[in-house]
């Protein structure tokens, strides 16, 4: 059965064609696979990392997105490592970027240098994997292997201090879980009544003198006594009336 929206010319050949793409002697990708006699595919890809464009000195976001030509240049065992050529929208400078298998991650081989943003999890507060000492054999020096078991004691303690802490708190806090909701919602409350009433205030001068809206409600209201607006409005006040 011919198929909708599709034209058979009549010395089409099923047998001999295949598809109709066959038949006009075009690709199914289209203009992305023009180069595929080579190899070469064109694809949509993202920067993975921040970059600095060698050509023009231009600063390119994570996140970019590039009409790429998509390549494979090699293998890492049994998986293929494929290299992203594309042209930087600032000048049209070629860049290259690679996958590398072995680590699980990107390499920008030409064109740019990848912006490095190394996080060590040891200043953030994160555990630190030491893959310097195998298992199997023993350590070059013993005071190394002690000092760093000192270090980690000392760090769990401080962690387990911490911890405590805040699991004392917490259950200080919601030991009785009505209460502490009934507190916090009176506060929300009172917050909500006080806020209604400064803006009823502001409305009745806005009112009183015809400001409409060209006057913002947070600027006509009246400051609480002794807080630091109340104190320096009337500082000012006073310094005004002395001119």
């Amino acid at each position: 059965m011919q198929g909708f929206n599709k034209y058979y010319p009549p010395d089409y050949e099923p047998d001999k064609h295949k598809s109709l793409n066959s038949y006009h002697g075009k690709h199914a990708l289209g203009k992305r696979a023009h180069k595929v006699d080579q190899g070469i595919l064109v694809v949509r890809f993202e920067l993975p990392f921040n970059i600095w464009c060698d050509h023009c000195k231009a600063h390119i976001g994570q996140g970019v997105r590039y009409n790429a030509e998509k390549q494979k240049v090699g293998n890492y065992y049994s998986t293929p490592i494929w290299a992203f050529r594309f042209k930087c929208h600032l000048c049209s400078g070629r860049i290259e970027i690679r996958t590398d298998p072995q680590n699980t991650a990107y390499v920008v081989t030409e064109g740019a240098r990848q912006k490095n943003e190394q996080w060590d999890p040891a200043e953030n507060g994160q555990m630190v994997i030491d893959n310097s000492v195998s298992n199997n054999e023993a350590p070059p020096d013993p005071f190394a292997s002690l000092e760093k078991d000192v270090t980690q004691k000392a760090r769990a303690l401080s962690e387990s201090e911490r911890l405590a802490a805040l699991f004392e708190k917490n259950d200080s806090h919601w030991s009785d879980p009505y209460a502490a909701s009934y507190a916090l919602r009176a506060s929300f409350r009172e917050k909500k009544r006080v806020r209604l009433e400064s803006e009823a205030k502001a409305e009745e001068v806005k009112n009183r003198f015809g400001l409409g809206d060209r006057a913002r409600i947070e600027d006509l209201r009246t400051p609480k006594p002794g807080s630091e607006e109340a104190v320096w409005e009337k500082r000012e006040w006073e310094r005004a009336k002395g001119e």
